[in-house]
């Protein structure tokens, strides 16, 4: 007999493989974490999380991110075997993608200056976090390098 949440993702992927609408990416790919979460450590199936990726260490998580971009990983030789012929190949490389978009997404939002620009006044509110922890620009925004301001290297105008 199958946990409750179980069933409920069940009957939740059930309804979208029915459907003809778009399927959010956020469905497939958390199923597909949870899934390397489950083979990494098989006992990520139970604990306080509801999510068997969130229940990992950090070390088990880089090891269901090394299982997905695998090249010769079992998941993906399963979906070229599974899938017509003309989405074979696109259907693994996006999974490969995946794996490491993920990853670089993730760090590009908490390393960027999303969190503290102001919209309005297309101003930073403060110093972005991501700044403090790399040593960028101790001093305040870019003002640009001698070299760069103006016409490079003396240049007025472009000639082939």
């Amino acid at each position: 007999m199958l946990p409750v949440e179980l069933r409920s993702l069940d009957r939740a992927l059930a309804a979208y493989l029915q459907s003809d609408q778009a399927l959010p990416l956020s469905f497939p790919i958390a199923g597909l974490l949870n899934l390397m979460a489950t083979r990494v450590n098989p006992l990520a199936v139970n604990g306080v999380h509801l999510s068997p990726f969130a229940r990992l260490t950090y070390a088990e998580k880089a090891k269901a991110f090394k299982l997905i971009e695998k090249t010769d990983s079992d998941l993906i030789e399963l979906l070229d075997v599974h899938f017509p012929e003309p989405l074979k190949a696109s259907v693994s490389g996006l999974l490969k993608f995946v794996g490491g978009a993920l990853i670089e997404f993730a760090t590009f939002g908490a390393y960027g200056e999303f969190a503290v620009y102001d919209q309005a006044t297309r101003t930073l509110k403060s110093r972005p976090v991501g700044w403090d922890l790399t040593g960028y620009q101790p001093d305040g925004p870019v003002e640009g390098w001698d070299d760069f301001i103006g016409y490079y290297q003396g240049r007025t105008e472009v000639q082939d």
